[in-house]
């Protein structure tokens, strides 16, 4: 793509292919936004409708005393894992007050309604009585709490949800934000329970195809 040919904003056209079996017009669309100015990106922009992350590439990190967000090299599907770090005996962290944050820089053409997908590691319910539960936000909302796993989780023979997790060595869970205009947002996520590994991301715009893996990682400006 030539994009110093592509006029600003959602451009479409076709690509004539011949071959000896006869000719295939294929339909081609492009987007070259206006704004932001690629030099002056920050963090992750939204392609395709979606915007993919790899959890350790995060913008920022707030620890809270002893509690923290630890990277965890070459584990899981794809390139590493986060993980939710504090004394596993300690009382579940409070989102504002004594939870580590991890921070994502997002740029977002898209407005309304957005899922994120946060996929973890197939980590079970180990404290008795309590669950593993994370939150997530943008910019400045309430942090939603997201339960990954219930207090009365049972993991056995026959529970079909679990072999799924297993075989597919993640767990994945979705909550749904309200994006009020485009441009630049902070992604942000709360450890509440210790022993959550993060291993994907993915802010859905509405444009992400169904995968086993969930979309590449978007283009990022570290």
């Amino acid at each position: 793509m030539d994009w110093s040919k592509v006029p600003q904003g959602a451009a479409g056209g076709t690509v004539r292919i011949s071959g000896a079996a006869g000719e295939v017009v294929v339909k081609a669309d492009a987007f070259n936004p206006a704004e932001p100015a690629r030099g002056l990106l920050k963090g992750f922009v939204e392609g395709e409708g979606f915007v993919s992350i790899e959890p350790e590439h995060f913008t920022k990190t707030i620890d809270a005393g002893e509690n923290c967000w630890i990277k965890i090299a070459d584990y899981g599907r794809t390139l590493s894992g986060m993980r939710a770090t504090q004394p596993v005996d300690a009382p579940s962290a409070t989102p504002g007050k004594d939870s580590p944050c991890l921070e994502y820089q997002t740029y977002l053409f898209s407005t309304g309604a957005v899922e994120v997908v946060t996929i973890t590691s197939p980590t079970l319910n180990f404290v008795a009585g309590r669950g593993l539960r994370v939150a997530v936000s943008f910019d400045d909302e309430t942090p939603q709490p997201i339960t990954l796993v219930s207090a009365n989780y049972k993991a056995q023979n026959g529970n079909r949800d679990w072999e799924k997790i297993v075989t597919d060595n993640a767990r994945s869970v979705r909550s749904t934000h309200t994006i009020t205009k485009a441009g630049a947002h902070t992604l942000k996520f709360w450890m509440i329970d210790p022993g959550v590994a993060l291993q994907k991301i993915v802010v859905d715009c509405g444009g992400v195809k169904p995968s086993y893996l969930g979309p590449p990682e978007s283009f990022r400006q570290p």
